[in-house]
């Protein structure tokens, strides 16, 4: 069985619909990309703590490593886990034994997830040539990351990736420092290519076989 795709920030960010399974009281809450304590910010509105108590202690929220999202209170507590559940819902168990659902509400959020950059890549250039084998991990948000350099074409070895970025569909591979290297656009068939039009041809795709 495959593995379950796992969330990304941008495909979570926004509002969600809370409602109790088989219960008729649903209310929205907001996902942020604003920083808090041990998470980011969530908001809940009034009417929807009073709707459901337990949220009342809610102040952030975060990815675990199971990809579950996960409210809790200012003193990092885990007040709530959602499991990934049926469609884009996610399930937790509530007091009382009863289950709790989140839902995006309002649109569809599976067309905004950006690529999965996660295990082998390839850059190459001009007519396919290969420039450098690189490993991509990313956080637990999966909007930046690790880069794990491979082996190396002469001109590139010079060239030491460290770490990835993606922000407003550009994905930034940079040094230790975090001093960008090189600046790729979304391209076909889920491949970054060079972002300047006036550069030298790169593409970044996953590697073959990787």
């Amino acid at each position: 069985m495959a593995e379950p795709t796992r969330p990304t920030l941008a495909a979570t960010l926004g509002a969600w619909r809370l409602s109790e399974v088989g219960g008729k009281v649903g209310c929205r809450l907001n996902l942020t990309a604003q920083p808090g304590i041990g998470g980011l910010e969530v908001k809940v509105p009034i009417a929807c703590r009073r709707a459901f108590p337990a949220l009342k202690a809610v102040s952030t929220w975060s990815f675990d490593a199971d990809g579950a999202i996960v409210l809790s209170d200012p003193s990092q507590h885990r007040v709530l886990v959602f499991k990934a559940g049926p469609s884009h819902a996610y399930d937790a168990f509530a007091p009382g034994g009863k289950i709790w659902r989140l839902e995006p509400a309002g649109f569809a959020r599976g067309a905004m997830a950006p690529p999965r950059l996660n295990g082998a890549f390839r850059l190459t250039g001009a007519q396919g040539a290969v420039l450098c084998d690189l490993t991509l991990r990313p956080d637990m948000f999966g909007v930046s990351g690790e880069i794990t350099p491979g082996p190396c074409a002469a001109g590139w070895t010079d060239k030491v990736f460290a770490t990835w970025a993606l922000k407003n569909g550009r994905l930034t591979l940079s040094d230790r420092q975090r001093k960008p290297i090189l600046v790729l656009r979304p391209g076909e068939g889920g491949a970054f290519v060079t972002d300047d039009p006036k550069a030298d041809p790169i593409s970044l795709a996953p590697r073959p076989g990787g």
